[in-house]
């Protein structure tokens, strides 16, 4: 009898997923190149390779790992995104030239450890992004985040803008 619960749990889980509609924004790996800048008044951002995998378990949660590698300095972690589909609805009411659905705008936040110096610290990150899909499996991405990296930096940010590949 529990095996048939199971079953019949498991049947009714897959009948609800298939049933939702596929976005253009679908279960996500994510890559972004981290360039080096300067701000005015500000010091110099981090720069490195970020790699994200996501995975999309409601239409504006995605949930998943993060690995940003410097040559000073490896950070790995978890990462969370909460998308708002409203900025994109009232993006694409705003013009009839513009598809917003197109459009995905966000925060996220990343907590994890730093590994700098032979020694290990924890780390977090914490910003927004915004994103635009070029298709239903390539995205352009541009997020700025607020970076405290122990060992290397603390209170620092990071600004990267790269390709995202969706399957």
């Amino acid at each position: 009898m529990k095996r048939f619960g199971i079953l019949f749990f498991a049947l009714a889980l897959a009948t609800a997923v298939a049933q939702i509609p596929a976005p253009v924004f679908s279960t996500t790996t994510v890559n972004f190149n981290l360039s080096q800048l300067s701000l005015p008044g500000a010091r110099q951002s981090v720069a490195g390779a970020e790699t994200d995998v996501l995975l999309t378990v409601t239409p504006n949660n995605q949930f998943g790992e993060t690995t940003l590698v410097n040559p000073s300095f490896t950070f790995v972690g978890g990462r969370y995104n909460r998308t708002f589909p409203a900025v994109s609805n009232w993006l694409n009411n705003l013009s009839p030239n513009l598809d917003g659905m197109q459009f995905q705008f966000g925060v996220t936040a990343s907590l994890g450890a730093v590994q700098a110096s032979n020694v290990s610290h924890w780390g977090e990150r914490a910003g927004a992004f915004i994103n635009y899909a070029v298709s239903n499996s390539w995205t352009l991405g541009f997020e700025a985040q607020w970076c405290n990296l122990p060992g290397y930096q603390h209170n620092t940010y990071s600004i990267a803008l790269g390709p995202a590949f969706h399957f």
